[in-house]
């Protein structure tokens, strides 16, 4: 009667544990979700259960970047948008890192995107512009689709990662750097 009593209670908590995992399982369906829970689920059932995931965080590994080529750099910067495209999705091909270039704290506002003040040291600093065909609407499939081709990440070299991105980039800085005059002047134009 005990082993029959103990079957039963095993099996009882064995259904409830696959029930919460598939009740998580569909809650943290949205990319943006899960990588806000990651914390919730210890690594090696997160790993089982969403390998895929795993697979596409792990495609940026935060490095010093100080001594790296611009290539390495750009590199970094597509990873980056792999790894965490949370904020918008890649609605079709690979993004390319297409402009690159050291920028200084000082500089940043002609590019639109605002001041900088770091306390203390300024690290060294890269612009990356990354092309794609990208949606910014979010993930709520009731938003319109708002669609861009350009995200910007200014870099800390020294840290390995973006300090600051932007998507949907406007303005004469950028229609002037990327050569491309379908840039529009202010983000209004574009429906941000």
């Amino acid at each position: 009667m005990n082993k029959l009593l103990m079957s039963l209670a095993l099996v009882s908590a064995s259904i409830c544990t696959v029930l919460s995992i598939s009740t998580l399982s569909n809650a943290l369906s949205d990319r943006c979700s899960l990588q806000n829970q990651l914390s919730i689920l210890p690594p090696e059932i997160f790993n089982k259960i969403f390998p895929e995931e795993v697979n596409r965080l792990s495609i940026f590994q935060k490095r010093p970047l100080t001594s790296a080529s611009e290539k390495e750099i750009k590199q970094a910067a597509v990873n980056y948008t792999l790894a965490h495209s949370c904020r918008f999705k890649i609605l079709s091909g690979i993004p390319e890192a297409i402009f690159a270039r050291p920028i200084k704290a000082a500089e940043i506002p002609s590019t639109g995107f605002g001041e900088f003040d770091f306390m203390g040291k300024e690290p060294p600093l890269m612009l990356v512009v990354v092309k794609g065909n990208f949606d910014i609407s979010g993930f709520q499939s009731s938003n319109p689709r708002r669609s861009t081709k350009y995200t910007a990440y200014i870099f800390d070299l020294q840290a390995g990662t973006p300090i600051f991105s932007a998507t949907g980039l406007a303005g004469e800085y950028f229609r002037n750097a990327l050569n491309d005059s379908t840039v529009p002047d202010d983000l209004e134009s574009v429906g941000l």
